[in-house]
């Protein structure tokens, strides 16, 4: 996660608790017993979002992207 996407993140404080929930959902099961011991989503995860969000597992999530998934979120609350 790159500096820029913690910044949009931080300074939105209505959005922390969906951000934290986000998180959770997708971190591996058991994220706890393996290095680096926090709930960091797998490669596998992040590009099949990528794919199904931009169509392609290359492509750069924006923080403006991910504030609106957020937003987006929050309102439907999913």
């Amino acid at each position: 996660m790159s500096l820029d996407v913690v910044i949009a993140v931080a300074i939105r404080p209505w959005l922390w608790a969906t951000a934290v929930g986000v998180v959770f959902a997708l971190a591996p099961q058991r994220w706890w017993k393996r290095r680096p011991f926090l709930p960091i989503p797998d490669d596998e995860v992040v590009g099949w979002r990528k794919v199904t969000a931009y169509g392609s597992s290359s492509a750069d999530m924006t923080a403006d992207d991910i504030v609106s998934f957020l937003q987006w979120r929050r309102m439907n609350k999913v």
